[in-house]
């Protein structure tokens, strides 16, 4: 049985660089028991799910994020939203997506929010992105951060490499600044095959590996997939439909309607009986 995923985060032994590295295999495992997609739409969207993932590293206590792609070329949306705390949900629409796209046309979003503050909305234009390089364009140009993204070609693991600031109590003492974020990663990405190759969903060996690489560990969290979704949500949804709709266009001559989450593939049975309760005497 697989353990549950983590993101597991390191600091190298100089103190330049960060390394949070997913390991994927059990959420990849639950998205392919809940989604019909298949083959190449399938291998697509588990990049899409790793490589967004990481972003669970730049969150603050009791944030949340939500990072959307919306293709034109081809034609799909992504979603995933994902906690602090290490839940995620994701989806990939339309449902029978079947295709690996080589580059991706469009535009990529992210909603951070924070409990009692206005979300915060970035927007970013994509011109022959793939899943790592929109993730980086987030990071860059929307958190102006020096991270790369580094997705695993052999198992369901990736790892987001950052640059840490060089910053001293002492204003007299300069710090080294370390190797440049590009020559690092592709320094870095070499060193990583070892534990893309051996895709391990153990946290003790990978810590094993890593400490190889002269790497600390720092800490280790959870992710899982867990949905929002309810009845009563369900419930809601339907009864917002009354302000352009007639209770009679909704359920036409049925008792009940049948509404699905598109994040879980749950059915819930709404009654009729349920929504013209909610409606003010």
């Amino acid at each position: 049985m697989l353990s549950e995923s983590k993101l597991i985060s390191y600091m190298s032994n100089d103190e330049c660089y960060a390394v949070h590295l997913l390991e994927g295999q059990k959420i990849i495992h639950d998205l392919v028991l809940i989604h019909e997609l298949k083959g190449q739409g399938f291998l697509f969207y588990r990049d899409c799910v790793l490589a967004s993932l990481t972003l669970i590293a730049l969150l603050k206590h009791g944030e949340t994020l939500g990072f959307y792609i919306d293709s034109e070329n081809p034609y799909y949306a992504f979603k995933v939203e994902m906690s602090e705390h290490g839940h995620m949900r994701t989806l990939i629409l339309p449902n029978d997506f079947q295709e690996f796209p080589k580059s991706i046309n469009g535009r990529a979003r992210v909603t951070k929010m924070v409990k009692g503050q206005s979300p915060y909305n970035s927007i970013v234009e994509l011109k022959g992105s793939n899943p790592c390089s929109s993730v980086n364009q987030i990071i860059d140009e929307s958190y102006q951060l020096k991270g790369r993204v580094l997705l695993s070609p052999s198992s369901d693991q990736a790892a987001l490499i950052m640059k840490l600031p060089r910053k001293s109590w002492d204003k007299n003492e300069v710090l080294p600044e370390g190797i440049p974020l590009d020559e690092f990663s592709s320094q870095f990405e070499s060193n990583l095959e070892t534990i893309f190759n051996q895709g391990s969903n153990s946290e003790e060996e990978i810590n094993e590996e890593m400490a190889k690489l002269d790497f600390m560990l720092l800490k280790s969290k959870e992710v899982s997939f867990k949905c929002s979704c309810s009845r009563e949500r369900m419930v809601a949804g339907v009864s917002s439909l009354l302000g352009s709709h007639t209770i009679d266009e909704i359920f036409l001559k049925d008792e009940s309607i049948e509404t699905k989450c598109d994040y879980c593939n749950t059915y819930y049975q709404i009654m009729k009986s349920e929504i013209l309760a909610t409606i003010p005497q």
